[in-house]
Formats: structure tokens, sequence, C-alpha cells
């Protein structure tokens, strides 16, 4: 491989300067001085401009790493207060049901031997019937008929028992029905399931004195529940419909999709 022509030629001109500077020439060693300010005044620009790539990049190398460990540091901070709204969503729940069990010891306590507490395990979804299944069974004591409730009034009765645990058929199944009457009101009627969340309250007549609002408690002539006991509210009437008897609409007063405990009632 030849060596190119203008590398010879600028190799050949070095040679030749620096051999005058080494062996004394005048007039190189008189302007050698003024050579080297000069070169130093071109040089130094250039060094400085060449010098301001890298410290760019030092500067953006350090923004990077202090962007890292902001990273790093925003990525903590975030965990942290996720846990802490995490554990601040957890104290209404338990408020809430520290106030359930609160109210459960009560009747509990006015019937020690009468009533057993039980909490809603699962919901039985392979039956015709509406379940829910507690946590308690015939060693317990619990029997079949014997009626569930809540403070807020019934949930529903005791379909089938095993060892260690019952079905309860609540209220709102299509073959429950419970005699209720209106409070407060010389009215009787039966509160019939729909398979829904809305009850129907049958037989009473448009001769019956009923309005919106009316509450409705257990009769207690079913042989099921006890007497006065809480079920539901009338929020609805047709009194157009065809016939003698009304058609009432009753929301119960539990919401069976989020029962947690009960309370069964023994019979004796």
């Amino acid at each position: 491989m030849k060596t190119p022509l203008v590398v010879i030629i600028a190799a050949t001109i070095i040679l030749i300067i620096s051999f005058f500077i080494f062996t004394g020439t005048p007039v190189f060693v008189n302007n050698y001085w003024k050579i080297k300010v000069f070169c130093g005044e071109i040089t130094g620009p250039v060094l400085k401009a060449l010098g301001k790539p890298y410290i760019g990049i030092k500067y953006l190398f350090n923004t990077y790493i202090n962007l890292i460990d902001a990273k790093k540091e925003n990525y903590a901070l975030k965990k942290k207060i996720d846990e802490l709204l995490l554990e601040n969503q957890k104290i209404p729940e338990l408020e809430n049901e520290n106030k359930r069990l609160k109210t459960i010891l009560k009747l509990t306590e006015s019937n020690p031997d009468t009533s057993v507490v039980a909490r809603v395990i699962g919901e039985d979804l392979k039956n015709w019937f509406k379940c829910i299944i507690i946590d308690k069974g015939r060693d317990q004591g619990i029997k079949e008929k014997m009626p569930v409730i809540t403070p807020k009034g019934i949930v529903g009765q005791v379909v089938e028992v095993n060892k260690w645990h019952s079905k309860v058929m609540v209220i709102n199944d299509t073959n429950s029905s419970v005699d209720v009457n209106i409070e407060g009101r010389d009215t009787r009627g039966i509160i019939e399931g729909t398979g829904y969340t809305v009850l129907k309250l049958k037989y009473i007549t448009k001769n019956d004195e009923v309005e919106v609002g009316d509450r409705l408690v257990t009769s207690g002539k079913d042989s099921i529940y006890p007497k006065g006991m809480p079920t539901g509210i009338i929020i609805a009437i047709n009194k157009n419909k065809a016939g003698i008897f009304y058609d009432i609409d009753v929301m119960p007063y539990n919401n069976f999709k989020r029962l947690e405990e009960v309370l069964v009632i023994k019979k004796r």
C-alpha cells in the first residue's frame, strides 16, 4: 500500500522545521515565541470548542442520573401512598363490621338461649331456591324452619342443615311467603318473593288503608317468624289494577347480596 503524497510532504515540512529549531537557526529561534503564542491563540478556541461537547455530555449524564434517582424516589413514595390509602379504606369497613357485631351482640344478650350468631360464607347457586350459606349447623342446634334475621329485619328461614353449615332461603325467593301487618294500621297481607330485589305484598284489598312509605312487620301467624320483626317498606302502589286487590311493591330492609352476619332464632 503506497503512502499518500500529502502525508509525505507534511512529514518533510515538519522535519525541516524541527531541524532548524534544534540547530539554532536565527530566523526560527527569534520567532519561536511568536509562533508559540500564535499557535496558542489558534488552538485555544479550538480546544475550548472541543471541550464543550464533553461538558454537555457530562451535564446530560448527571441530569439523567438525577432523573433516575427522582423516578425511584417517586415510585417508592407512590407505593407508600397506595399502602396508606389501602389501610385507610379498611378502617371504614372495620368500623361498619364493629357496629354490626355490636348490634348483633345486643340481640343475643337479650335472648342468650334462643339465638345463634352466624356468618354468611356463600350462596347456593345450584339450587332452585335463592339461598345463602351460613357457618353454623346441627352441632350448634340449628334446625329447619328456624327464622334468620339481622338488626335491620328478617332474612329468611333455614331450609337445609348439616353438621357444620346451613342453607337459608331468603324472603325474595319465589317460594317464600311471610305473613305481615302494616305497622300502625289494621291491615294484614302476605309478602311473596319475586326472585328479584323487590317483593310483592298480596291480598291487600282496595278497601284497606295503605300508603307508600308504610312499614311492614311480621304478624307471627305463619308459625315461622316471631311477631313484630321488621320486614320491608312499601315503595309503590298500583291502585288502577283490575280486581279487588292492589298491586303493591315492597323493598326489604336487608340487602341479601351484602349480608355478613345473621342471627338464627331458635324455636322452643
